[in-house]
């Protein structure tokens, strides 16, 4: 199989083939594919095209490798599929993230994911599939729940746990539960709520990282309080349940001063029941409000009605006008 350039390229596929995983970065599924026919991962991308930076071991956990078109092509002789096979099993593998130009077979492993983050995969999950080393997804945000497994994962590359066991936080468990919850029943609308709910809790953390309960789920699965890292998964409850409050106030309809000043009012009451009754939130709680000051012009009703209901419903105008449709929990959220 010749190049565009008129270079041969693989003629025939590598003997053994990799299971699928769902999500994978190209850069993990490349590396796979390497350690099955006991190559390097640099021998294997020479024979995939030309690279201008050295190759390192550590390149899946660390960004996402882009191809151009003649490159996809010899790649997809080497994985025993379909060019058009392996971009739908591949998300960077799609036309919108090939490199330009043709010819001659290249490859790019920046180290900015142009849409996304890479993300470690749940252990288990790659286990089912018959994957038993490190595997790496691309995914909106920068960390992911299996609730499957009770694994956290994030993109974190530093020392362990790579791979956090949730056993020791039920409550993160039933949180991420009643979220696909949200988001089964209310569609787009669940998740945006979500996303708000969120954002005005990491506000909250970032002020406050040492909140008693938030400092207690850290220890119990072995992360510092305050690493970065840890927000996401500490926060996750309280912010599921703000969200609930988010949708309540949705669902009543009303825009006045006195509905408002009885939602922040229980919103307070939450917080305080969190150990929040310190912390000043009353600028994300106005902030928020503001964006939903005009009701859309549909009303928002239950979450029942059918899967073409739940896509169609949707928030406050101002919320719309800011939150995109999709991408990661900051871009789908009005509190920007």
């Amino acid at each position: 199989m010749a190049d565009r350039a008129g270079v041969w390229g693989p003629r025939l596929r590598l003997r053994v083939p990799v299971p699928r995983l769902a999500d994978e970065s190209t850069g993990s599924f490349v590396n796979r594919l390497a350690h099955a026919h006991e190559l390097e991962l640099g021998d294997l991308l020479d024979r995939v095209g030309t690279g201008r930076q050295p190759v390192s071991p550590r390149l899946p956990a660390l960004a996402e490798l882009y191809v151009n078109r003649a490159a996809l092509d010899h790649l997809a002789v080497l994985s025993g599929r379909a060019p058009h096979r392996l971009q739908l099993a591949l998300t960077n593998l799609q036309d919108r993230f090939l490199l330009p130009g043709d010819d001659p077979a290249r490859w790019q492993w920046p180290f900015e994911v142009r849409e996304g983050h890479v993300v470690r995969c749940c252990d288990l999950c790659a286990l089912a599939r018959g994957v038993r080393e490190a595997a790496w997804l691309v995914w909106p945000d920068q960390w992911r729940v299996c609730l499957r497994h009770r694994r956290f994962t994030d993109d974190h590359r530093g020392q362990d746990p790579h791979v956090v066991r949730l056993e020791g936080l039920p409550e993160v468990v039933r949180a991420h539960a009643d979220r696909l919850r949200l988001e089964g029943r209310f569609g787009a609308a669940g998740a945006e709520l979500f996303a708000d709910g969120f954002q005005v809790v990491a506000r909250w953390w970032e002020r406050t990282p040492d909140l008693w309960s938030w400092t207690q789920r850290a220890w119990r699965v072995g992360l510092e309080a305050r690493e970065l890292r840890t927000g996401p998964l500490v926060i996750y409850p309280e912010a599921v349940q703000l969200a609930r409050e988010m949708l309540r106030y949705e669902q009543r309809g009303e825009r006045t001063r006195a509905a408002r000043a009885v939602w922040v009012g229980e919103v307070q009451q939450l917080m305080a029941g969190w150990g929040l009754e310190d912390v000043d939130g009353w600028d994300e709680l106005a902030q928020w409000l503001d964006h939903h000051a005009q009701p859309a012009a549909a009303p928002f009703a239950d979450g029942a009605g059918g899967a073409d209901r739940r896509r169609r419903r949707v928030l406050a105008v101002g919320h719309s006008r800011l939150a995109e449709s999709s991408g990661s929990l900051r871009e789908r959220s009005c509190m920007v």
